[in-house]
């Protein structure tokens, strides 16, 4: 099997749409005409071929930001010394991590290259590495940065980069590792959950690869990756049926090399950007797209978005919507202010996906997982609070939490601003504001038995119609289970 291409008489404003949806998140009306108009094959283009813009680091930016507390701690004597410094370097973790979040929202709301910031988000997830555990910001803000700049070259490169990442090194112990004890754990993730699957390798494999990945410690000048060659296991490793002297980089190469690692990362590249899929010949048919570029993932994703399968009945409004999708797109497609970090941290925890704080190693399940009684709810309260404007103490956010470190309390975020969707005239003509709405909000065309609900909503209103009426039809669209989904 192979691919089938986007027929031409397929491409429509929808079908661009839909495409600035899950190759970014979402945009304006004229956004999406302005796709439509480019054709499918120069679409693609300007968004694959996007290049991540100059952004102003976050003040975590710094691999001694920890430097003068950790030696205070150092320094303590008593326990109760001791205990006040940790107190004060878990607060100031804790405002870097809130600091760093409100920086890459901030950088998916505002970027011109929407799709290099949604591959981040991607390797975000299959690489995931928790703050939890690596307790320093500068390292997670480095591997945002990682997958970033590598995110969209070669498969290889990016894992030999990620191999050797301070974040992953501390999460998955490679920084632990020596020749007389070499740990196993990011021996074993690399090859189960980030390159081949559960079952595609044997214990044998995981324990000759970890003795490859020794060595690999961090400078602690400058938080950076070194190589400590006296605690490297030099010996010959049969690792996959080959043996040899392997380092870490070549393990990976053999990993790269089997038919399985691409049928892992096509599948799961799909299951991110399309829909999931148990058709074993269309995973063959991405997999073998994705050899034949030799893992190459900016022309591998121009094949996926060239794909029929991805236009087709089985993709649209087949995802429920992520947390960060659910909250990026909602700001890149309305006039909304975008709220403190503190806020922005609070609204991520009570959906149940927090970046840098991943659950587990295998990242999150997403898919119905985003959605239960409780994570509904807050979705409907934001989605009206959004609009509305965010009260930070309304929506929920407890008090010790609605200060920052200067013992300020977050503003309350303006409302909607209605006059950068709806004019003096649309307001006298409420099939125009239904109109544009719902493009904005739901990202596709009105559909007419949808939107029938919302021109009954407005019909015995008074014109012309106000912004209270206008921000109250656009929490209603928003708060309905379609916009659950994209």
């Amino acid at each position: 099997m192979l691919l089938s291409p986007l027929a031409l008489n397929r491409w429509d404003f929808d079908a661009a749409a839909h495409l600035l949806v899950r190759a970014g998140f979402g945009g304006r009306a004229e956004e999406i005409e302005k796709l439509h108009a480019l054709g499918p094959a120069k679409a693609i283009s300007s968004l694959v071929d996007s290049q991540p813009e100059s952004f102003a680091p976050p003040a975590c930016a710094d691999p001694h930001s920890q430097d003068e507390l950790r030696n205070q701690l150092r320094e303590a004597v008593t326990p109760e010394q001791k205990q006040s410094v940790r107190k004060l370097l878990n607060e100031q973790f804790r405002y870097e991590m809130s600091d760093l979040t409100r920086w890459w929202v901030t950088r998916m709301v505002n970027t011109r290259a929407p799709f290099v910031e949604k591959m981040t988000l991607f390797w975000h997830g299959h690489f995931a590495t928790s703050g939890q555990k690596v307790r320093h910001a500068y390292k997670l803000w480095r591997q945002n940065e990682l997958l970033r700049q590598h995110g969209l070259g070669n498969f290889a490169d990016l894992t030999k980069a990620i191999s050797r990442d301070p974040a992953m090194m501390i999460w998955l112990d490679t920084v632990q590792s020596k020749r007389e004890r070499p740990n196993e754990n990011f021996a074993r993730e690399v090859m189960e959950l980030f390159t081949l699957g559960e079952g595609n390798y044997t214990e044998s494999d995981v324990k000759e690869a970890a003795r490859a990945f020794t060595g690999y410690r961090i400078d602690k000048d400058n938080q950076s990756f070194r190589f400590a060659p006296a605690q490297f296991d030099s010996g010959l490793k049969s690792f996959m049926e080959k043996t040899g002297s392997w380092n870490g980089d070549q393990i990976i190469d053999m990993i790269v090399d089997r038919p399985q690692c691409a049928r892992f990362i096509a599948g799961k590249i799909w299951k991110f950007f399309a829909y999931e899929t148990s058709d074993g010949k269309l995973v063959d048919a991405l997999a073998s797209e994705l050899r034949n570029v030799q893992y190459d993932i900016r022309p591998f994703m121009k094949q996926v978005f060239s794909a029929q399968e991805f236009y087709g009945t089985e993709a649209l409004n087949s995802q429920i919507k992520s947390p960060v999708q659910f909250f990026v797109q909602a700001f890149r497609t309305m006039p909304i202010a975008l709220p403190e970090s503190s806020v922005i941290v609070f609204a991520f925890r009570q959906m149940g996906q927090v970046p840098f704080y991943p659950p587990s190693v295998k990242g999150w399940d997403g898919g119905k997982s985003w959605i239960n009684t409780s994570t509904l709810a807050f979705r409907y309260k934001l989605a009206r609070q959004l609009v509305e404007g965010i009260d930070p103490l309304e929506i929920g956010l407890p008090k010790p939490l609605a200060m920052d470190m200067s013992g300020i309390r977050p503003a309350t975020t303006p409302a909607l601003l209605v006059d950068e969707i709806i004019t003096a005239s649309d307001r006298q003509q409420p099939e125009n504001v239904v109109e544009k709405l719902f493009v904005r909000i739901f990202q596709c065309s009105s559909k007419f038995e949808l939107a029938t609900s919302f021109r009954e909503f407005l019909s015995n209103r008074s014109l012309p119609l106000g912004d209270a009426t206008i921000r109250e039809l656009a929490a209603l669209m928003m708060t309905t289970p379609y916009y659950q989904v994209t």
